[in-house]
């Protein structure tokens, strides 16, 4: 069984998503340090983050999140999502008006105090002179190599 979606419903659903179980937060940490995966971006304004989000930038996670959603046990269930969603390109967009949805997730369970937990300890780490980029870096090497 299959779900058609407007292709803004769908990134509507993701912000939703993200607000629900805290991952802005970790987002906002590497705003506010200068840091981003978007960096390079022209909807990326600076110490603000994202102005216009597409499906690209939804479905994708950095490493931290990946770390995240690995740990609240949404990562696969994130990757099932947007995996059959066309036009799915970094910073680009050429995914359809309409898309098809396998099965949207359930994050009732996950308190958005999770993320925030988890956006405090990078935080902390980059007070702490950690550099959050090659963090970054290394968490999504981890995760690419984990799935060759």
């Amino acid at each position: 069984m299959s779900l058609e979606m407007k292709k803004e419903h769908l990134i509507d659903y993701g912000l939703t998503v993200f607000e629900e179980i805290g991952a802005n937060d970790i987002c906002s940490v590497c705003i506010k340090s200068g840091n981003s995966c978007c960096q390079g971006c022209e909807f990326l304004k600076d110490k603000e983050g994202c102005q216009k989000r597409n499906t690209s930038c939804m479905a994708w996670l950095c490493g931290l999140q990946k770390l995240y959603f690995n740990e609240i046990g949404l990562l696969d269930e994130w990757e099932k999502l947007w995996a059959k969603i066309p036009g799915k390109l970094h910073r680009g967009d050429v995914t359809p008006d309409l898309v098809k949805v396998v099965k949207l997730l359930n994050v009732k369970h996950i308190g958005k105090n999770s993320g925030k937990l988890m956006a405090d300890k990078f935080k902390t780490f980059v007070e702490g002179g950690g550099d959050l980029e090659k963090l970054e870096r290394r968490l999504q090497h981890d995760f690419v190599m984990e799935k060759l």
